[in-house]
């Protein structure tokens, strides 16, 4: 008799303890919020929304929790006997819950901000600024790398709520994905092969960061200009990149001996 796959379960798991630390996440960020908010109204100084400032601070926190995944979750559930496969679909899956719930939680306080400021009669929000985000041509190709990492490609929620949800999904997917080859590199390969796997994360962060440019009509670097593709061969490309990441964790976490 065939045994029952467990990567549901683990993926579940997964899923519901990530989410338990996002929504701590999301929470202070509300807090932040709610005090940002309140002197703004004392002091009448413009301010982001919520889902514009969870958007900045969400890719930090799911590239840590994808190092998590590699060092936390991966010997515990091998340990007690689950599959390095299974725990690999597992976590996959869970990440691609965990990507799509944290924006639409954003975007559904966001939502509620905004009516409550528009109840009140008040103008404290701004327009978002960072979907107008253009590169720094002046700091060379490195500056722009560095840049793509601290503020990815944005779509403000009011001019078109799905597609600001769908980029917002993508871009803390990515970063999950490159936190947890970090991780996985460091935690099988050592310092060295870590450290080598923090330069291809750059790489692949960056590259999704122009396809996406591309996609979204935005500005790219000088050295990619000149870059016609059209917007499909891109969205293929952002694919294809997803699951080459995908590829190099599995093949990393195949066989890796489980620290005790």
């Amino acid at each position: 008799m065939k045994q029952k796959a467990i990567y549901p379960k683990v993926a579940t798991d997964l899923y519901w303890v990530q989410l338990f630390w996002a929504l701590g996440f999301l929470g202070v960020l509300l807090v932040i919020q709610i005090i940002k908010t309140i002197l703004s109204i004392t002091k009448g100084i413009e301010m982001n929304q919520y889902f514009d400032a969870v958007f900045i601070a969400a890719n930090i926190f799911m590239l840590v929790i994808g190092i998590i995944s590699s060092y936390g979750f991966l010997p515990y559930y091998v340990g007690n006997g689950v599959t390095r496969k299974d725990y690999f679909k597992g976590t996959a899956i869970a990440s691609v819950g965990l990507s799509i719930t944290i924006p639409i939680i954003a975007s559904l306080v966001s939502v509620i901000q905004i009516f409550l400021v528009n109840v009140v009669n008040l103008s404290i929000l701004k327009d978002s600024s960072l979907g107008k985000n253009a590169p720094v041509n002046e700091d060379g190709l490195i500056g722009e790398m560095i840049q793509s990492i601290i503020l990815t490609p944005f779509v403000d929620l009011q001019s078109n709520w799905l597609l600001a949800i769908f980029v917002f999904a993508l871009n803390i997917f990515i970063y999950y994905l490159v936190g947890w080859l970090i991780g996985s590199g460091f935690y099988r390969f050592g310092v060295l092969f870590g450290l080598i796997c923090i330069i291809i994360a750059f790489i692949i962060i960056y590259a999704q960061d122009i396809l996406l440019r591309i996609v979204l009509d935005l500005p790219v670097h000088d050295m990619f200009a000149s870059l016609q593709l059209p917007i499909y061969a891109s969205g293929i490309g952002i694919f294809v990149l997803i699951v080459i990441t995908l590829w190099m964790i599995r093949q990393l976490t195949k066989r890796v001996a489980i620290k005790m």
